[in-house]
């Protein structure tokens, strides 16, 4: 079961949404390669959002951190 839904909107356009659930079996063949191609990007945009979000904590953690604050008032970064 794929955890998003394909929707097709009147003017073409497609629209995923993440709250609803597509079971295999409600798939046509040719759906079925679209649907894994989309599962491979979402799962590619979530791992690249998680590691930037951690990016933000770790820089977050860094400038708290008062060895690093002195170290700059002190020229070294």
């Amino acid at each position: 079961m794929f955890n998003f839904r394909i929707i097709d909107t009147a003017d073409g356009n497609q629209i995923i949404d993440r709250n609803l659930k597509t079971p295999y079996n409600a798939l046509t063949p040719s759906q079925m390669v679209e649907y894994t191609e989309m599962d491979n990007q979402l799962a590619y945009m979530d791992r690249l959002e998680k590691k930037a979000r951690e990016e933000a904590d770790r820089r977050c953690r860094v400038a708290r951190n008062p060895f690093y604050r002195l170290a700059c008032m002190c020229g070294l970064f």
